[in-house]
């Protein structure tokens, strides 16, 4: 069991991630017990609400991850080519303690929306 739990996941910029738009995450965990100690040793990826399987197409920058504190991170993370639409659970692996944590429904989730806004022009002919 890990040492810490998952008890909230945010997108402080409030939007979905959209086909290769990058957009940043909020991660919170409780209780602090110094577990986001080093990006280095961190390894996030995104599992699939409705199939519970992990999203390879979901990728974060790994130059972009930054610990706020000991108990917040946040990241950038995009959609490439071959990215599902819907919900996406956060899981983090900390190498330094051996523990993974993973989001739930009730700490929230990433949504993954691949519409891109397109304009329309208007023909004066």
């Amino acid at each position: 069991m890990a040492r810490v739990d998952i008890v909230r996941v945010d997108t402080p910029e409030g939007n979905a991630v959209r086909g290769g738009d990058p957009v940043t995450v909020s991660v919170t965990v409780a209780p602090d017990r110094g577990w986001f100690n080093d990006t280095e040793y961190l390894v996030i990826d995104f599992i699939d609400a409705g199939t519970l399987k992990s999203e390879p197409y979901l990728v974060v920058f790994d130059n972009d991850v930054t610990i706020e504190d000991t108990t917040t991170i946040t990241f950038k993370v995009k959609a490439q080519d071959g990215a599902s639409a819907g919900e996406y659970y956060v899981r983090i692996k900390n190498e330094t303690f051996e523990e993974t944590i993973v989001s739930g429904s009730e700490d929230g989730t990433i949504t993954v929306s691949l519409k891109l806004v397109t304009s329309k022009q208007k023909s004066c002919d």
